[in-house]
């Protein structure tokens, strides 16, 4: 079972980060923790990383606390991010940038100006993605799957590195400019000023920094994305555009999830066998770039709350594997 799986890594380098996505409870964690078993039981040492706020992995896991690695199990290992720790971190260095910018600033409280930051457009989706950054930077796994925030966001967190590396062009330009004139000026002027720019190179260290995020998450070498939904149409619908949306940004998506799926005669008893089998087509039948897997995971009849529970999921997959 794992070895099906596995066929679509074979083309991936270590370390490996599958991205999770689907709408809010769908079962994105459920999946990251039995992909992790899988990849883990296979001989791979894995960390399952969840960025949603809702913190099922450390209810399912039992972790002990956040924003740090546990072993949970035989290769697998497990940390739930609490994004808040990162959003005060963030808006504490761009609050002493600004200060550094505008000495005027400092008159102000602090506090008050991190908190203003807090509330700017896309900064809490920089601050996910700076946690992402940190995970793809991670070496000492084989595999990291990351268990992301419900589909709306996760669009906005994946489509920053793009919007960012435009306007970091544009800055750098515009700063690079004013460094010159300030050089020429001070010359001029028969003044010695040095051409290092504190701001400049905060503008290439971020630029750098996107880019890199931006590449690894194209490469099929170092990403797969992985989208999970249950076989009604709201989820379908946004597991479909999702796909569409991936494919648009150039990030490979090779696994697609129907989990929850009912028995058929439990479907028929409760009326819903035929938007069931309808939506489980369209999810059978999306098409991915090159080698992909369809898995078909049955309604348990409990929430899987703990690793053991996932892992008996795994005997009743269905595992579906194209383009092999």
């Amino acid at each position: 079972m794992a070895e099906d799986l596995l066929k679509v890594f074979r083309e991936a380098e270590t370390p490996h980060v599958v991205l999770t996505m689907g709408k809010g409870g769908v079962g994105k964690t459920t999946f990251s923790i039995l992909l992790g078993a899988l990849l883990a039981g296979s001989g791979r040492k894995v960390l399952v990383a969840s960025l949603d706020q809702a913190m099922h992995l450390e209810e399912y896991l039992g972790l002990s606390g956040r924003n740090r690695v546990e072993r949970v199990d035989s290769n697998l290992y497990a940390m739930q991010v609490d994004i808040g720790r990162e959003v005060r971190r963030l808006g504490q260095s761009y609050s002493t940038l600004l200060s550094q910018l505008m000495p005027g600033l400092k008159v102000i409280n602090v506090e008050s100006v991190v908190e203003m930051i807090k509330h700017a457009p896309g900064f809490e989706e920089e601050a996910y993605l700076r946690e992402l950054a940190r995970l793809y930077a991670l070496k000492d796994f084989d595999y990291i799957v990351v268990d992301t925030p419900p589909t709306g966001l996760t669009f906005r967190i994946l489509s920053l590195p793009s919007l960012y590396s435009f306007w970091l062009d544009r800055l750098l330009e515009l700063r690079e400019r004013i460094v010159s004139l300030r050089y020429v000026i001070a010359r001029t002027a028969g003044i010695e000023r040095e051409m290092d720019d504190p701001v400049l190179r905060k503008l290439e260290e971020q630029k750098t920094l996107f880019d890199e995020l931006l590449e690894r998450m194209k490469s099929q070498a170092k990403t797969t994305g992985a989208i999970v939904a249950t076989p009604e149409p709201l989820p379908v619908y946004e597991a479909l555009k999702t796909l569409e949306f991936l494919g648009r940004m150039g990030l490979p998506a090779k696994i697609i999830v129907a989990n929850r799926v009912l028995p058929e005669s439990l479907a028929s008893m409760m009326g819903v066998s035929e938007v069931q089998e309808e939506n489980l087509k369209k999810l059978l039948s999306a098409k991915c770039p090159g080698r992909c897997v369809k898995l078909l995971i049955p309604q348990s009849p409990k929430t899987p709350h703990s690793l053991e529970a996932v892992k008996d999921l795994i005997g009743s997959l269905k595992i579906v594997v194209e383009g092999v």
